[in-house]
């Protein structure tokens, strides 16, 4: 079967974040030949269990190389199968049927756009959590993920920040997307994505989930931009009590 989508994360130590992600690809998108393609940065053997047992996840373990997030994103586009490559964080889930159809439309509607992502803040023209692009023309042109001092970029650009550059000094199109209206009752502590006509919400993604590291006491962070690991902790329940959340990990193969 040819894939046509290979849906990409990268990981480290958040292996409840990581649960919800591919439960929510593999609920979402069944009509749509695709993969789900993670690159590992290192995940204490714990944290990696559960994703080591599914068999239709490729899972890229590269073990204590740190490549960091753009490393792995570079990685995951350069390993990827599909026709497509929808990168999405690994503190991000899918959230209906239809969404790879909406956003694959989306990218076609004009014949100059090469990448699509979400608006960043100011001195951000992109911002996760997610981003949709052709493979071979990622690969071909040698688009990166990672931050290169070279460019005269500011210094604390991200990692999304590269390619966005990299697709426009091409003479391509970046189409960026805005976050719309919230839909889960018990916490605003997340951002939500709408796609489709009409809109219907598609992705859902919550704010530094996947940077506290909880669950890797080597890695746990104890306070992140002014919150701290016990306000996280509160928030991060209140997202995985939401109705629609528990649905998702309720799902098995």
């Amino acid at each position: 079967m040819k894939i046509l989508l290979s849906i990409v994360t990268a990981h480290v130590d958040t292996p409840d974040w990581i649960e919800l992600f591919v439960k929510s690809v593999r609920k979402f998108t069944a009509d749509m030949p695709h993969e789900i393609l993670i690159i590992d940065n290192g995940s204490l053997d714990t944290n990696l269990r559960w994703l080591r047992e599914q068999s239709d996840v490729r899972l890229i373990e590269v073990g204590h190389i740190e490549l960091y997030h753009g490393g792995a994103m570079d990685l995951g586009t350069e390993r990827a199968r599909g026709h497509y490559v929808c990168i999405l964080d690994s503190d991000a889930h899918v959230q209906r049927l239809g969404w790879a159809e909406d956003l694959i439309a989306l990218y076609h509607e004009n014949d100059k756009t090469r990448l699509i992502g979400v608006v960043g803040p100011v001195h951000k023209p992109l911002h996760p959590p997610l981003f949709l692009f052709e493979r071979d023309f990622f690969v071909g042109n040698n688009i990166s993920w990672q931050y290169r001092p070279e460019t005269g970029l500011p210094t604390e650009t991200d990692t999304a920040q590269q390619a966005y550059w990299n697709v426009t000094n091409l003479g391509y199109k970046v189409l960026r997307l805005e976050m719309g209206a919230k839909v889960y009752q018990n916490t605003s502590w997340y951002d939500q994505l709408w796609l489709g006509n009409p809109p219907q919400p598609t992705i859902a993604h919550f704010w530094m989930g996947s940077r506290f590291q909880e669950n890797c006491p080597v890695r746990t962070k104890l306070s992140i931009d002014g919150i701290s690991l016990a306000d996280h902790l509160k928030r991060k329940a209140a997202f995985f009590a939401e109705s629609e959340v528990q649905a998702i990990l309720a799902e098995d193969k």
